[in-house]
């Protein structure tokens, strides 16, 4: 099995963005958040990812349907159904190949351990891989400035998997920051204020990093901009895809022309909208 025909049968499978990183690249991660720490024979992570479909964020945009579209083809669903088909379909050819891939969700997440070691040495479950950070590794994209993830070929219209693999496979560069040009346009079109650039902190792989914002997360939990607050089988955590400050984002990204996905059309066609914490219309 080489890189080349795993990729080929990940597309095959419906994955849009397939890259490889090499263990050797993530071995010095903190043991709570290191892919060793799941499977100690691990050679490399494979991580898969399916684009969230422009046009589910539209009704969420226009302020005028937030129930359907989105909540179901461009999270749940997509997540639970469709990128779950791609990852378990790609595991199952990997099996057939002689190989192991432990196959995971991709949970933005920092959560507490919810145990005690099982053994001297070993960190606490649960371990949770960052999978911006693997993401990364494998040559996908960056993490821009509102702290969502960033591709060349969809901005931040994409969502993950990663397999934790005993494979020895040929791994993708590392990849540098280039698509975030700090605009600021995240920032601004939060109506909440809950990014703030100046006190942001360098985030990434370790010699790849760039500024990310600050974010007041209990700002976020309480959007009513297109932000969804996730249940017990998510961290209930917040995710940020359709909210302001990420629409703002892959309108600016749009604007300068710089993804390979182009569209007839422009994402922002009128005016923003926002909501304050009370849910409020902002003017």
């Amino acid at each position: 099995m080489t890189a080349k025909e795993l990729k080929a049968a990940a597309k095959g499978f419906g994955a849009d963005l397939v890259g490889i990183a090499s263990i050797d690249v993530l071995r010095d991660l903190p043991s709570e958040i290191n892919p060793l720490s799941i499977h100690s024979g691990a050679r490399s992570v494979i991580v898969l990812g399916r684009k969230v479909l422009r046009g589910t964020l539209r009704g969420v945009e226009q302020g005028t349907e937030m129930e359907n579209s989105f909540p179901e083809f461009g999270f749940v669903m997509l997540e639970d159904n469709f990128l779950a088909k791609t990852t378990y379909d790609v595991v199952i050819w990997m099996e057939r190949q002689g190989f192991e891939a432990v196959p995971l969700f991709a949970y933005d997440v920092e959560k507490d351990a919810v145990g005690v070691p099982v053994a001297p040495g070993k960190p606490a479950p649960n371990v949770i891989l960052q999978y911006r950070l693997l993401a990364q590794a494998a040559g996908l994209g960056e993490t821009g400035l509102n702290g969502l993830f960033l591709t060349p070929e969809f901005g931040p219209r994409q969502r993950f998997a990663m397999l934790v693999s005993d494979a020895e496979l040929e791994a993708d560069e590392p990849f540098k920051p280039r698509i975030c040009d700090d605009c600021g346009a995240c920032v601004k079109g939060c109506p909440l204020a809950a990014l703030d650039a100046a006190t942001g902190k360098p985030y990434g792989l370790l010699g790849y990093e760039r500024n990310v914002a600050a974010r007041d997360n209990s700002r976020c939990l309480r959007c009513r901009n297109g932000a969804i607050q996730t249940g017990e089988g998510r961290f209930k955590t917040v995710d940020r895809m359709a909210a302001a400050c990420n629409r703002a984002c892959i309108a600016a990204l749009e604007e300068r022309g710089i993804l390979e996905e182009q569209f007839a059309t422009p994402f922002r066609q009128g005016p923003a909208w926002g909501r304050d914490l009370l849910g409020n219309p902002i003017a």
